[in-house]
């Protein structure tokens, strides 16, 4: 069984009593009815360094702007978030009747345009709701029930693009800590490696010496000293230590609400030390790992970026 297969078996399940990171990518929408009215919210949530919301409401209630993206906060931390809110009138309610003054209206200014431009202009009685050509003779306006009726259609569309969030985080998170245990067995063989480092210095040194006739002139003594300066300068044990201080505070903090972030600055960190060790080690077996590890991290640096 290959490290990466290993990995993906004992990642399989996450233990369910950790938060999930939750992805910045989804969709949210909902539709409700009340009365003579119909409200549907749309919400599209795409990846972005910080928080930018807009919203799109209805003619009249922009009022509710400030609370609705307050509501959408409490969902999303981060992200480039578009909410779209529509509010119209049935026409299938009792008690409708034409406003003759603003159907006047429309009907000159379609006139007019139809003159001037020759195309011939067919509404739907869907177009005239919207145009508020058709009132409700009972109800004209409902303000505070259209409210509670945007607030409510609201929550349930970020209910939907909250699942949906999650699961796509959950997803991501899955496949990030297979990598990270990948990178933590590929650090453990390099370690071992490391250790070698000395010895096989040791004898390449003797093996040149050799050739050139020149083994019997060196000091033995100094040549020991000068081995044990090349360890010293070979020596990659701080590199290790805080790579894998840095693999287990990644680990911390997929337990936390925020994760990108925090864990996009940790893969620098990553990354710096990957590549201390790779300018130090003249072991082939070395640098290759050192070039696996790179390559995982830049994938799990490329998931972070899509993940809150």
């Amino acid at each position: 069984m290959s490290i990466l297969e290993k990995a993906i078996k004992e990642n399989s399940q996450i233990d369910p009593g950790k938060n999930m990171a939750i992805s910045m990518t989804g969709f949210g929408a909902a539709e409700f009815e009340w009365d003579a009215w119909s409200c549907q919210v749309e919400i599209r949530a795409v990846n972005q360094r910080f928080l930018d919301v807009k919203c799109r409401l209805p003619l009249g209630f922009q009022k509710l702007e400030s609370d609705i993206k307050k509501q959408i906060k409490l969902t999303c931390s981060r992200g480039k978030i578009d909410c779209f809110i529509r509010l119209e009138k049935t026409i299938e309610s009792e008690g409708m009747q034409i406003n003759h003054d603003r159907a006047k209206q429309f009907s000159d200014i379609l006139k007019e345009f139809e003159g001037l431009s020759g195309i011939n202009i067919n509404l739907e009685a869907r177009s005239l709701a919207s145009m508020n050509v058709i009132e409700d003779n009972k109800k004209a306006d409902h303000p505070v029930e259209c409210e509670k009726l945007i607030k409510k259609t609201l929550l349930k569309a970020l209910k939907e693009l909250k699942k949906m969030k999650i699961s796509e985080g959950e997803a991501m998170q899955k496949d990030i800590i297979v990598r990270l245990s990948l990178c933590g067995e590929l650090i453990q063989s390099i370690e071992k490696l490391s250790l070698e480092e000395p010895r096989l210095y040791k004898e390449r040194l003797y093996a040149r010496l050799s050739d050139l006739n020149l083994d019997s002139k060196i000091n033995p003594e100094r040549l020991e000293q000068e081995i044990v300066l090349y360890a010293e300068k070979l020596d990659i044990s701080e590199e290790l230590l805080r790579f894998k201080t840095h693999l287990k505070h990644m680990d911390e903090i997929f337990s936390q609400r925020e994760v990108g972030k925090k864990a996009e600055f940790l893969i620098q960190e990553l990354n710096r030390e990957v590549n201390t060790i790779s300018s130090k080690s003249n072991q082939a077996e070395i640098s290759q790992g050192t070039v696996e590890i790179k390559s995982e991290l830049e994938k799990i640096r490329e998931q972070l970026q899509n993940i809150e």
